[in-house]
C-alpha cells in the first residue's frame, strides 16, 4: 500500500498562521474591553434626566432608545467625545418625509404637527398621555430645580414636537418598541434641540464635568446636581 504524503506549501502555512493570530488577538481585545467597562460599537442608550418618585426633581439615568447610538470615541477631548456620543446624525428609519437629526429644527416643526393631525385609538392615547404626563421631562426649558415640568405642560415648539413625535411612533411602531425606548429615542432629539443641557448631564454623569461644568436646570435638585455627589 502506497502512502501519499502532502505537502503544503510554506506560504499557506504563513496565512493560516497569520488569520489564527489576528482571530486570537480580535478575542482578547474583546475581552481585555469588556473587563475595563469600555465600549467597543454602538449601543442602543442615552443619558437623559428621569424623573423621581417624588415627581419633581430628576435622577441621570440610561434610557433604550430605538437608534444607534454611538459609542464613546476616547480620544482624548472629553467634550469632543460627548459631543459625538450625544448627537445624532442622518435621518432615522422611523422618520417621515424629510424629517433628519441633520435638520433639526425643520424636524421639531414637521413632528410637531402630528399633535393634531394623528388620531389615536383609546388604548393608544391612553400610553400616550402616561408618557407626556408620567415619563418624558422639559428639563431645559422650563420648571426650576425642585419642581420639573413635565412635556405635557409645556408649551414650546421643542415639547409640541416631542407630543407629536410619540402619537406617530404609538400608532406606526406602538407594537415594537417600549414606552421607555420612545422615552430614550426622544432625548436624542432634545440633544439636539437643548445640546448645552444634555452635554452637560452626559458629562456630570460620566465623571466629566471639568470638560463642561453643570448648570442646574428644570429638576436637578437643591444640589442642581440630580443628586450626583462632587
Amino acid at each position: 500500500m502506497t502512502r501519499k504524503i502532502v505537502i503544503i506549501p510554506i506560504h499557506k502555512i504563513l496565512v493560516f498562521s497569520l488569520a489564527g493570530l489576528f482571530l486570537l488577538n480580535q478575542l482578547l481585545l474583546t475581552q481585555v474591553s469588556a473587563a475595563m467597562g469600555m465600549q467597543t460599537a454602538s449601543t442602543h442608550m442615552i443619558v437623559a434626566p428621569k424623573i423621581n418618585s417624588d415627581g419633581k426633581t430628576t435622577s441621570l439615568v440610561e434610557w433604550p432608545t430605538m437608534t444607534e447610538v454611538m459609542a464613546n470615541p476616547r480620544s482624548g477631548n472629553l467634550l469632543a467625545d460627548a459631543k459625538a456620543v450625544m448627537t445624532a446624525t442622518g435621518k432615522p428609519f422611523y422618520a417621515p418625509g424629510d424629517i433628519s437629526f441633520d435638520d433639526p429644527i425643520n424636524a421639531q416643526k414637521k413632528w410637531g404637527a402630528f399633535e393634531a393631525s394623528i388620531k389615536l385609538t383609546t388604548d393608544e392615547e391612553k400610553r400616550f398621555q402616561k408618557l407626556i404626563s408620567l415619563m418624558m421631562t422639559c428639563s431645559y426649558c422650563c420648571g426650576s430645580p425642585n419642581n420639573v415640568t413635565m412635556i405635557k405642560n409645556c408649551g414650546c415648539a421643542h415639547a409640541k414636537a416631542v407630543r407629536g413625535m410619540y402619537r406617530f411612533l404609538i400608532q406606526n411602531y406602538g407594537d415594537k418598541y417600549s414606552d421607555e425606548q420612545m422615552v430614550g429615542e426622544s432625548h436624542r432629539w432634545y440633544a439636539l434641540w437643548y445640546p448645552k443641557g444634555m452635554l452637560e448631564d452626559y458629562l456630570l454623569f460620566t465623571g466629566s464635568e471639568n470638560a463642561l461644568p453643570h448648570e442646574s436646570h428644570g429638576g436637578a435638585g437643591p444640589d442642581g446636581r440630580h443628586g450626583i455627589a462632587k
